[in-house]
């Protein structure tokens, strides 16, 4: 009794699996003589053309390929901006009557300066004309650190001849220019530098090693 109620369930599956699997397939059309119907597989559709790349252009290997990198095209050079720090004419090449370099033994007229105590080298002229364009000046010194002139350090008072004598070098050198708390003139081996210290000014002409 229990193997005939398996057998009858067995073939109820085989039954059922059957149908589904006929139910699920399509029918086709009939061949030309009139014979049964075919049941098959659908057909799957045919993948889209993949469209030709524009002429002169490349199609990308991979999609996920990002582009090679492209080179920026070549801006125009631009103007050196000028340094402002230098002067636009030539520096001087003597100071009154005596070139920067000359040796000590060949100035005439010089004597070492003793008081105050200063640098060492440092001299002036009994006869200075303690003059500087328009302003009136208070002393003038020399400096020969080496044996040679290297440089000259005015003293003068009062905003007046500050800018009495910053006009008589703008005439001679052009404009400078503001560094802090000083005006001055640069050139590569020379610089001239003028400042204020309270009411009390400084002019120096310095040779730059």
């Amino acid at each position: 009794m229990r193997c005939a109620l398996a057998v009858t369930a067995l073939t109820a599956c085989l039954v059922l699996v059957l149908a589904t699997t006929c139910f699920a397939q399509e029918p086709v059309a009939a061949a030309s003589e009139g014979g049964p119907a075919e049941f098959s597989a659908p057909a799957l559709p045919e993948p889209a053309a993949i469209p030709e790349p524009p002429a002169g252009t490349m199609a990308p290997q991979n999609i996920d390929t990002p582009p090679a990198f492209m080179r920026r095209p070549s801006s125009k050079a631009k103007t050196a901006r000028p340094d402002l720090t230098f002067a636009v004419k030539p520096a001087p090449v003597e100071f009154r009557g005596l070139p920067w370099g000359i040796e000590l033994a060949k100035a005439q007229g010089l004597l070492p300066v003793t008081q105050p105590i200063t640098l060492r080298g440092t001299y002036f002229r009994p006869d200075e004309v303690l003059q500087l364009g328009q302003a009136q000046v208070r002393s003038v010194a020399y400096y020969f650190p080496k044996g040679t002139l290297n440089g000259v350090g005015i003293v003068f008072e009062g905003q007046d001849n500050f800018f009495l004598i910053k006009d008589y070098l703008i005439d001679l050198f052009g404009p400078g220019r503001q560094m802090g708390d000083r005006y001055g003139w640069t050139w590569s081996n020379f610089f001239i530098d003028l400042r204020m210290r309270g009411n009390q000014g400084e002019l120096r002409y310095q040779m730059q090693p």
